[in-house]
């Protein structure tokens, strides 16, 4: 994508941003989201099919952009016990990253929640499930894999609705504040629930 590209994507998300504090994403039409971007509708259409369409591809931008905060921080722990325990740096990561987009998140947020979520939810699963575990695999550290789902349930709708608050609040993400929180409640919560953690491993 060439940088003229990129700035009429911005500026059509940056219309849509706005006119959803004005009324319900239903009730925008293309017209006033082109015009609110300052495009003509041809445009528009070059880059999407329509406002669906476009929700679509914002959301894999999206999901693209999480899943690359994931991968590049993929475990290199010779033990499971480690694994959990450093899945901090991770946490802060994907925070980072819904803070430098945060426009573009909050977008999702408000037009498409149960939507991204949904789609979010079946990606981490997919990167789990192709990513990390053969390196879980490699280090001999047996994963009980039926607990996958319960914790990309858990990480997806606390992080999720922590950045909707900071957004209906207009309060920013803080960070290593909320990575703590996060790492904490997975942590202590469904690792020790499931005996994936230990007390003296706390």
């Amino acid at each position: 994508m060439d940088k003229r590209q990129r700035r009429t994507r911005a500026a059509i998300l940056e219309a849509c941003v706005a006119l959803l504090q004005e009324k319900d994403f239903q009730k925008i039409t293309i017209r006033e989201i082109v015009e609110r971007a300052g495009i003509n509708r041809g445009t528009f259409y070059l880059h999407f099919a329509d406002k669906y369409d476009m929700v679509d591809s914002f959301e894999n931008e999206m999901i693209e952009k999480i899943e690359r905060a994931i991968v590049d921080n993929l475990p290199k722990e010779p033990s499971g016990q480690l694994f959990l325990q450093s899945r901090y740096d991770t946490i802060v990561q994907i925070l980072t990253c819904y803070q430098e987009n945060k426009e573009l998140l909050q977008f999702l947020l408000q037009s498409s929640y149960f939507s991204f979520q949904s789609k979010l939810r079946k990606r981490l699963k997919s990167v789990f499930n192709e990513r990390v575990l053969p390196n879980l695999e490699k280090m001999q550290y047996d994963f009980p894999v039926k607990y996958v789902d319960f914790f990309i349930i858990a990480f997806t709708s606390v992080s999720l609705s922590l950045a909707d608050y900071a957004y209906q609040t207009k309060t920013p993400i803080q960070i290593e504040e909320t990575a703590k929180l996060l790492f904490n409640l997975l942590l202590q919560g469904p690792a020790k629930t499931f005996g994936l953690l230990q007390d003296e491993d706390a």
